[in-house]
């Protein structure tokens, strides 16, 4: 059945005519034979319609909920979730609302496809909007969805919110089984794992019968294996993988990395099968929260890789296509991959982990996982632009990972982090500084993807730049000086994008810095004409003039900024002070320290800084002296702050008696 409109018109026609032309009457079969072939054609869109649409087709009837549920797994298993929770919100309007078992399909997919918190609050509104009461059943699906992905925090966190929703609705569990639940529970969390389980021993004689979920209850807030042990062998229970994930993730929480990789080596010596609940947050620790990122944390989190992949082989079922947008994986997931190219990425020995990205990558395309999200495309990007031999392979490479089938396209915050690494990179002698080319051909690439183009698009560049111009010899800077201004014209010549104050004083530092004053002092000039000018931008062509030994300039700025009635804060007044040394006007210098700094300012007055710029200079004429007998005079209070020594000058050794005449 093909789902278009006229198909479906002729249906609804073949409907009406059935009864007396064929003298079938029709009812729920002959609906569900349509329902399996509108799913085997598979747009989703149009099946929604369809059973929201049943009651007004022949025979109005209203969709049964075995019918709706049909929908609702196939958009699970093809990794329609969003579909899913839209139709989920939607279907009381056919007749039908939802029951619990339609929330656990929609929560099953959420936590199949590693959903984001805000979505699972998202559903638990639709379900807050329905007359279902509190079950304790789907408590502790969500409990150990959660627990399953890694997330022992966020797992009570939403059986919590939950029992806050639905908890005062009437309750179809077992009163009684909810109290005993409860008293266990906060027995092991008040008085420990010995006492709640002399209370789990208490409860038996009234009824109570421990389960799996008995054990959870008990080591919920514990990382100690002996405390699973002792529960295990008292109540007779075995530990499943819930139980074993809950005290890896509370051993990572707590920093205690070691004890959760021993207590992982212990569940597979115990025969638990490793699953993503157990490798998840021990690969997310080593990869992400170590100190330091180094070769051996990413070479265990490999490690932990290989054991899940193991234990997860991929059949020949598996091999099979899956429906579009299917991310989920057995073993494996996209979350996991994500980690490990983000580590990849990261690396100092990047070269290294390049040919084991590209291993993932086919692993990733065997199980049907898909890069699930813009961070994790541009990750992966990432390792394989740092293992490019020059700029037009890491150019291709970037390509080449961003326009894989399915990968979910760049966000803003992916495409900076493509940016970033290109201004990173060089090869050899011959591409040291960050190629200007290369870099807006990746820009050219947002625009086309309708991705706002903001001020760090341009920053980014701008501030490296600036930096290398400290790191490189004079000689070398003639082509940072040419980057700097192809940037300028980059940024004039872009219509989709208004400068900020910040990125115009990027762009005045960045000139100064690669010793382009005059281009610098334009920039200025443009900021000062538009009043778009702030103290930053102020401090900065100041340090301008100072480099360029331009005081006629300086003074000029000064002038036409004092007849604004524009204050200094104490940043321009340390660039200031600073300009006037570095033009040999150390005494000038001196005096408005002494007397003028901040006089009609009470927040703004000569600091440890405004010191060390002027020691700083008059060292090199052995004027310190002087400075810092003017300074005990003036400033008193100042002097008595400093410390004993500034930058090799010893301050209370060399201090003179001064006349207190």
């Amino acid at each position: 059945m093909s789902g278009r409109h006229h198909d479906l018109d002729m249906v609804v026609k073949i409907l009406v005519d059935l009864p007396m032309l064929c003298g079938v009457e029709v009812g729920v079969k002959v609906y569900n034979v349509i329902l399996r072939g509108l799913i085997t054609n598979g747009n989703p869109q149009t099946i929604f319609n369809w059973l929201i649409n049943m009651p007004q087709k022949p025979r109005n009837m209203t969709p049964t909920l075995l019918q709706w549920h049909m929908f609702f797994e196939w958009c699970a298993e093809s990794g329609l979730v969003k579909v899913l929770h839209h139709s989920v919100s939607k279907m009381h309007r056919s007749g039908r609302r939802p029951t619990i078992k339609t929330f656990e399909i929609l929560f099953n997919a959420l936590f199949d496809t590693g959903a984001p918190i805000k979505k699972f609050y998202d559903a638990l509104d639709i379900m807050e909007h329905t007359s279902l009461t509190y079950d304790e059943n789907f408590a502790k699906l969500l409990y150990d969805g959660f627990v399953k992905l890694g997330l022992a925090d966020r797992a009570q966190e939403m059986k919590d919110n939950y029992w806050k929703r639905f908890g005062e609705r009437s309750r179809t569990t077992d009163p009684k089984m909810i109290e005993w639940t409860e008293s266990i529970e906060r027995e092991a969390e008040n008085n420990g794992i010995n006492a709640a389980v002399t209370l789990c021993k208490s409860l038996q004689r009234d009824g109570f019968r421990p389960t799996s979920h008995t054990l959870t209850l008990l080591i919920r807030h514990t990382h100690r294996l002996d405390h699973l042990r002792y529960a295990e062998a008292e109540l007779n229970l075995k530990a499943s993988i819930i139980q074993w994930a809950i005290l890896i993730s509370n051993a990572v929480r707590i920093g205690d990395l070691t004890g959760a990789l021993s207590i992982y080596k212990e569940s597979k010596a115990s025969g638990i099968t490793p699953g993503t609940p157990l490798v998840h947050p021990l690969v997310n620790a080593l990869c992400t929260t170590s100190s330091n990122l180094d070769d051996a944390a990413i070479d265990r989190a490999l490690e932990l890789y290989k054991d899940l992949a193991e234990a997860a082989p991929v059949t020949q079922s598996k091999q099979e296509p899956q429906p579009p947008g299917r991310r989920h994986s057995s073993g494996p997931d996209a979350n996991l991959y994500n980690i490990l190219f983000r580590a990849f990425g990261a690396s100092k020995n990047v070269e290294k982990y390049f040919p084991i990205a590209l291993s993932l990558l086919e692993d990733m395309e065997t199980r049907n996982v898909e890069l699930d999200s813009p961070m994790a495309v541009s990750a992966l990007a990432i390792v394989v632009m740092r293992c490019s031999s020059s700029f037009d392979d890491a150019l291709k490479a970037y390509k080449q990972i961003c326009k894989r089938p399915n990968a979910p396209r760049l966000d803003a915050k992916g495409y900076q982090a493509i940016l970033h690494t290109l201004t990173q990179l060089s090869f050899g002698d011959q591409e040291t500084l960050p190629s200007v080319w290369h870099y807006f051909e990746v820009v050219k690439d947002m625009q086309m993807a309708g991705v706002e183009i903001t001020a760090p698009v341009y920053t980014i560049l701008l501030r490296h730049l600036a930096l290398l111009s400290a790191e490189l010899p004079p000689e070398e800077r003639d082509g940072l000086a040419a980057a700097v201004r192809r940037a300028h014209d980059h940024l004039t010549l872009d219509p989709s994008f208004t400068p900020d104050t910040v990125l115009w004083n990027q762009l005045m530092d960045s000139y100064q810095r690669v010793e382009l004053f005059a281009e610098a002092y334009r920039v200025w000039e443009m900021l000062f004409i538009t009043g778009r000018f702030n103290q930053a931008s102020v401090a900065i062509i100041i340090d301008a003039c100072g480099f360029a030994n331009a005081w006629p300039m300086a003074a000029q700025v000064c002038l036409k900024l004092t007849k604004l009635g524009f204050k200094f804060n104490l940043r321009a007044w340390n660039a200031w002070i600073e300009c006037m040394c570095r033009v040999g006007k150390l005494d000038d210098a001196l005096k408005v320290v002494c007397l003028e700094m901040g006089k009609d300012q009470p927040n703004v007055a000569p600091d440890v800084n405004t010191v060390k710029v002027l020691l700083s200079f008059a060292a090199r004429t052995n004027q310190q002296d002087e400075v810092m007998d003017r300074i005990k005079r003036y400033l008193p209070q100042l002097w008595h702050t400093l410390p004993s020594e500034l930058d090799g000058y010893f301050i209370r050794k060399h201090a003179t008696v001064v006349d207190s005449k």
